[in-house]
């Protein structure tokens, strides 16, 4: 986590450094411009529009002279052979790219784009829609329907082995020719086109977490946006998660109270692009159906990764009752969260269920979960600052435990003797 601290920061001034050195619109046919950025870093620009007669080998031998960090581009499109062309080229000289939104990359160039061995971008830089033929292509409908269908089986396989969901090319085609749809940072992570890893020579963070965020040992704060301390990205998106998921086991006024504050006007929700009011319209169903809830994050499973935005990931293991309908949930998710820390909002979630639990009426997950934190808080040695973290972490989870209405002891018995238990009036209560 060390590197998210100074070089996370880093390439945000990349961005802005790039972005002061283009001026004016990109030119017709292909042309490499060299640049040297601050620290003596090199950055190759691809400008103007793709042609038939663009050679990759040519560029293969910029590259090789030059020797750039990074390839960037300033270019509203051309022929998508040559686009996939040069991406490829760039993808076996294992070279990463990089995109502004002063400088557009759009229509073919998203193709070359995706090409990088790793990719950032800022949101509203990538822009895509249906391809068409030029003037003079005189094709007869029968041969020009021929022709679309092969491109578009040639540009799947292309983004398939540029691990680039196809999903692209879905959007691609609702969009007409004439005009242009510009990518969200939450799509463009979503979809492959950007990823987590090292831009520029910029090392960002793609693993888990050596220092997860510290869990409140309290109700968290119904603010979903709290001024924080730190100046590292990564740990402020891990900390705005794990108070999310604790805001989301508090009782149904505070819980919401948080999510009103936590999304951005519009989310990819579970793949689809929703409003922020039918995103609290979905949670507010939910916590009416489910009263009583407890979320805990594994601890040791998050992932983070911040470019521009950061996407956490992790598993959490919940346990969800309702007491009117005489029903409970229980079970263990893979999650994800896009995140973007200028904002403090959420731009993408989504989760996945890897196993509900069936006829369990009793939160065994979270209960094996507090035994393990109490197994480390407990046998390990108290000079270790690990061994605080997971004395919190126990305390936590013992929290939200006892808000369903799980104890842990009853008063008068020893230590030894204490059990979890459905609370009672002589249940010892934090």
């Amino acid at each position: 986590m060390r590197h998210g601290v100074v070089l996370v920061p880093r390439i945000l001034l990349l961005f802005v450094f790039v972005a002061s050195l283009f001026a004016g619109p990109s030119c017709a046919a292909i042309i490499y411009e060299r640049m040297t950025l601050p620290g003596d870093m090199r950055a190759l620009v691809v400008s103007g529009e793709f042609e038939i007669s663009d050679d990759p080998v040519a560029f293969a031998g910029e590259v090789a002279l030059f020797k750039p960090a990074f390839i960037t581009f300033r270019s509203v499109g051309g022929n998508v052979t040559t686009a996939m062309k040069i991406g490829r080229m760039i993808r076996a000289l294992g070279i990463s790219t990089l995109q502004i939104r002063s400088a557009e990359c759009a229509s073919a160039c998203a193709l070359a784009f995706v090409g990088g061995v790793r990719r950032s971008a800022e949101a509203g830089s990538i822009g895509v829609h249906q391809a068409s033929f030029s003037d003079d292509a005189a094709l007869d409908s029968k041969t020009a329907v021929t022709a679309v269908q092969a491109m578009t089986g040639e540009i799947i396989g292309y983004l398939t082995e540029m691990g680039v969901s196809p999903q692209l090319l879905q959007l691609s085609l609702s969009v007409e020719s004439s005009d242009m749809r510009y990518l969200t940072s939450s799509e463009m992570a979503n979809w492959g086109i950007t990823t987590p890893g090292a831009v520029g020579g910029t090392d960002v963070v793609s693993t888990p977490s050596s220092t997860p965020a510290q869990v409140p040992t309290t109700s968290p704060s119904e603010d979903a946006n709290p001024t924080s301390k730190s100046d590292d990205p990564s740990q402020a998106a891990l900390a705005f998660v794990a108070r999310y998921h604790d805001a989301w086991s508090l009782p149904n006024s505070q819980a919401m109270a948080f999510m009103r504050q936590a999304y951005a006007d519009s989310v990819d929700f579970y793949g689809k692009q929703t409003s922020m009011a039918d995103v609290l319209k979905d949670k507010e169903t939910f916590a009416e159906r489910w009263p009583d809830r407890a979320y805990s994050v594994r601890h040791g499973s998050e992932t983070v990764s911040c470019i521009v935005t950061c996407r956490v990931t992790g598993t959490v293991e919940w346990f969800s009752r309702s007491v009117q309908r005489g029903k409970a949930s229980s079970g263990i998710a893979d999650f994800q969260v896009v995140w973007d820390p200028q904002s403090k909002k959420i731009l993408s979630e989504s989760s996945k269920v890897l196993k509900a639990d069936k006829g369990l009426a009793e939160p065994s997950r979270l209960i094996a979960q507090w035994g393990e934190e109490n197994g480390s808080c407990r046998g390990n040695s108290g000079d270790d600052p690990e061994t605080w973290k997971a004395c919190e972490r126990r305390k936590a989870i013992g929290a939200k435990l006892d808000k369903i209405g799980w104890c842990y002891g009853r008063e008068g018995e020893a230590g030894y003797q204490h059990q979890w238990h459905v609370c009672g009036q002589d249940s010892d209560r934090p």
